[in-house]
């Protein structure tokens, strides 16, 4: 059974992953960054082909709502604070799968620290991989 989330919970500077295929081996990283003056949630992420840019809800589920997990911030609220002021000097970063992916940006602003262990795995699998097929090449 999928957990649930309840997204009014949701403290600024937390992290949302989203399965980004139905498989979900590749998983979407973005932030909460607060409410708007309307009271509409507001996220920040770094997607392919469009950087680092803000967003609704609506367009954040735009494939449906789907939450692998919530990675809530750990820090204080000041640090909290530092947090997302990041995620806002983020925007308009560009993309990039290998150096800067949204895993990449959500590690950024939340630990001040950009790595995506996606990337690592993938690189890791490649490897191995290509270790496998000459090993049978032979």
């Amino acid at each position: 059974m999928a957990e649930t989330y309840n997204l009014k919970n949701l403290q600024p500077g937390d992290r949302l992953v989203l399965p980004k295929s139905n498989l979900g081996f590749v998983q979407h990283h973005a932030i909460y960054i607060g409410n708007d003056a309307y009271g509409n949630r507001q996220y920040i992420e770094n997607y392919i082909g469009k950087g680092v840019q803000k967003v609704d809800e609506n367009y954040l589920f735009r494939d449906g709502y789907h939450l692998t997990r919530v990675e809530p911030f750990t820090g204080n609220n000041f640090q909290r604070r530092l947090a997302v002021n990041r995620a806002i000097a983020l925007i308009g970063t560009q993309y990039d799968l290998v150096n800067f992916n949204c895993e990449h940006y959500a590690n950024a602003v939340q630990y001040n620290k950009p790595f995506s262990n996606q990337v690592g795995n993938g690189i890791l699998a490649t490897l191995l991989l290509a270790i496998i097929g000459i090993g049978f090449s032979k």
